[in-house]
Order: structure tokens, then C-alpha cells, then sequence
């Protein structure tokens, strides 16, 4: 989805003051929407703030969530329970409001603040770390550190469609538990992951590892965001079974990263041949790389 056909999603479910302004925006410029009950909204671009002139009531906040859902949004338990809902594009809208518990999961009844983000594609976000990743014929593990909004998304899907493409293209599988990296439609992804590319979509990792070992045979294997230790346990059997694996993390470095023992385990058993820490200011932008050891290295 380019900006043009975000746009056209987009539009229609907000009132003109708003769509003007989004209008406006030129393609790569938005990062969020911020929509609260009661107070203004507010677009956050790369390099600005922006308070709307449009007050959404807590009933229009509800309305514009089902909207941007495309009125599944209360059929999406799984996905609403975990605070967040993926839109067509890859879009992520994270929800706030009341919560209940149900059957022993968590339902949100009462939508009163959204976060829209954007799902971007810069092609070449990836170029600096490719030489890390790729050596011949062969891949080579990667873990990509970074705190919310700062492009780990966006870096792991270049570096799928750069692996996944070209004559040296390798076998290439995505993990899209979040439908963020792929954002696939009835099993088609809609952003560019290359053309050897197998994505499995809303799969929970300890799950997909196994399926696409079974039946696809990655060379490399490029998933979203590692949580917890079922996460770490699946990528550590796809490495054991010959699969490179590109995988980000929350997180401000190394040093925060070793002191969660899920985590850590990660370090200590050196599982990844390089981490990538992404700077705080977004972007992509690539504060530090270090090697399997934990040492800097240059980029």
C-alpha cells in the first residue's frame, strides 16, 4: 500500500478537518494519529506535532475505531486483548479504554484513545546492514533493538525483500504474527517482502517455526517482534535447525536487553551473529551495531 492508497484508507473514516490536514502530508512524513475522547487530535509527523481542530467524543472515538477496523473490530479478540489491532496496509491502531475480563481473557469494551501507526516502505532502510546479515550464499543472524517507533519494523522488512530478491536471492520465510511486516489480504502480502518469500500470517512463533521448517525449508527466517520465552525458544530451535533468523526486540541496548532473563538468554548463548541498536530519534536511523560477542563493530 503506497502513500496514495493510504490516503484513500485512511480519509474517508475522519471528518474533512482532519483529512485535510493528512492530505497534506507528504509520503514517508506521518508516523502516528493520535485519537483521545474529549481532547484534541493530534498527527505526529518525522519532524512535528500537529493539534487538530476536530474533539472526538467518546462515541466518535468508538465509531472511528470500528471504522479503521473495517467493523470487525469486536469479532478481533485475540488481537484487541493484546491492545492493538492491524488495519489493512500494516497499519497498527493501538487501543486504550475499559477493560474486562472474560472467559479468562481480556476484552475491551469501551474504546476511548487509539494510536494509529503507519506502516512505511523505504527501500535501502536495510543497505548498512546487509553486509552483516549475508555472507555468500548463507545468512547470518540478526537482532534489531530499538524502543517503539524508531523503524524496526521497517528495517526488517527491506532486509526480507533484499534477501528474498535478485539472482543470489535466498529462501526466505516471515513470520507476521502482527500482520505488520507483510500486512497480507487473503494470504497475498500487500508490502514488498520479496519474491521468494513465504509469509505465514497470525501465526504465534512457537507454532510457525515448526510448520515452515516442516514444509517450506527457509535458508532465513525474518519475524516480528520477540515478547517472551516461547518466542525465544522458537527462534533458538529454527537456529538449531540451520535458519538464519532476523528478529527485533523492544529495548534502549544491550545492556537493558541482558538484564531480562528472557532475554538475556539470548546473549549469553551469543544466538545472533550482530545486534543492531536503533537511535531514539525513529527514522532507521543505526545508533550502534556490536557483534556476537557484545562488542562495538563499525557498520
Amino acid at each position: 500500500m503506497d502513500w496514495d492508497e493510504t490516503r484513500a484508507f485512511l480519509g474517508p473514516c475522519f471528518p474533512g478537518e482532519v483529512r485535510r490536514e493528512i492530505d497534506f502530508m507528504a509520503p514517508g512524513q506521518l508516523r502516528e494519529i493520535r485519537v483521545r475522547a474529549n481532547r484534541p487530535a493530534m498527527l505526529c509527523a518525522a519532524d512535528q506535532t500537529l493539534t487538530l481542530p476536530w474533539t472526538p467524543t467518546q462515541s466518535q472515538v468508538e465509531q472511528l475505531a470500528e471504522a479503521l477496523s473495517e467493523h470487525s473490530l469486536y469479532a478481533r479478540d485475540r488481537e484487541t486483548s493484546q491492545g492493538f489491532v492491524t488495519l489493512r496496509g500494516g497499519h497498527r491502531m493501538g487501543l486504550c479504554g475499559h477493560v474486562q475480563e472474560r472467559s479468562g481473557l481480556l476484552a475491551l469494551t469501551d474504546v476511548g484513545a487509539l494510536c494509529i501507526r503507519i506502516a512505511c516502505q523505504w527501500p535501502g532502510a536495510a543497505d548498512s546492514l546487509l553486509p552483516l546479515c549475508r555472507q555468500g550464499n548463507a545468512a547470518r543472524s540478526l537482532l534489531v533493538i530499538g524502543l517503539p517507533g524508531t523503524g524496526k519494523t521497517t528495517i526488517l522488512r527491506d532486509l526480507a525483500r533484499q534477501l528474498a530478491s535478485g539472482g543470489r536471492a535466498l529462501q526466505t520465510a516471515v513470520i507476521d504474527e502482527r500482520g505488520e511486516l507483510a500486512a497480507c489480504v487473503d494470504g497475498a502480502p500487500q508490502l514488498d517482502v520479496g519474491a521468494t518469500a513465504d509469509v505465514l500470517d497470525g501465526c504465534p512463533k512457537e507454532h510457525a517455526v515448526p510448520w515452515l521448517m516442516r514444509s517450506m525449508a527457509p535458508q532465513v527466517i525474518v519475524t516480528d517482534e520477540l515478547a517472551h520465552a516461547g518466542d525465544v525458544a522458537a527462534i533458538m530451535d529454527a537456529m538449531a535447525c540451520g535458519a538464519a533468523v532476523m528478529a527485533s526486540v523492544h529495548g534502549a541496548g544491550l545492556t537493558e536487553l541482558a538484564a531480562r532473563p528472557v532475554m538475556a538468554t539470548l546473549l549469553s548463548r551469543r544466538c545472533f551473529h550482530a545486534y543492531a541498536v536503533l537511535s531514539p530519534r525513529g527514522g532507521g536511523q543505526i545508533a550502534a551495531l556490536y557483534d556476537r560477542s557484545g562488542s562495538p563493530v563499525k557498520a
